[in-house]
């Protein structure tokens, strides 16, 4: 997808406007892997302030080991959210990169009152937005599959062996089995 001369000579608003309508027409007739990716690039930007957050305000007897952990998230978070941004860019896509679009496309939300929630209900909290967006990122991975976008599908196959991987722990830490109270794996049992 490489830009031609009469897209060049558009203003910048000009090329803006028409990459917004270009995303709101995908994301209204069929959804494909890199729409998917601007919800996960918007869930990471929410679990940069999140983590950042709970890395600042958590208190307790866990303390120091939370702190250090919730910084081994953001930074982790931060890496996957260039790599991720960065691969959508190297196959012609234009991902989300601004505050306003990040808040659009994310499906966490985070508050100022959660400074004060207890350390467990932030390790809770964090398990969750890590498998909705574990969740998200399954269908980004399918979606790359179908569209043979091979290095994107590894991309998000590897970010999502990191979700696993950091749900496992956390859920270790609050005394619980890696899928236990998983919405997406309780339906196999019945």
């Amino acid at each position: 997808m490489t830009e031609n001369k009469a897209t060049q000579e558009r203003t910048p608003q000009e090329r803006l406007q028409a990459e917004q309508e270009h995303k709101e027409h995908v994301h209204h007739t069929k959804i494909n892997a890199a729409a998917i990716a601007d919800h996960l690039l918007g869930n990471m930007h929410t679990l940069h302030v999140k983590l950042h957050q709970y890395h600042w305000y958590v208190k307790g007897a866990n303390f120091f080991t939370l702190h250090e952990k919730f910084e081994e998230l953001y930074n982790e978070n931060e890496k996957w959210f260039d790599k991720l941004a960065e691969r959508l860019i190297t196959s012609g896509h234009k991902p989300a990169s601004t505050t306003v679009e990040f808040e659009k496309y994310s499906m966490l939300s985070e508050d100022a009152v959660n400074k004060y929630a207890k350390a467990e209900d932030m390790v809770e909290n964090i398990i969750e937005d890590f498998r909705s967006t574990r969740d998200l990122t399954i269908r980004a991975i399918r979606l790359a599959q179908d569209e043979g976008d091979d290095a994107l599908e590894d991309t998000l196959i590897a970010f999502k062996n990191d979700l696993d991987k950091n749900i496992w722990m956390l859920q270790a830490f609050i005394g619980k089995e890696a899928l236990e109270d998983d919405d997406a794996f309780d339906e196999d049992e019945d």
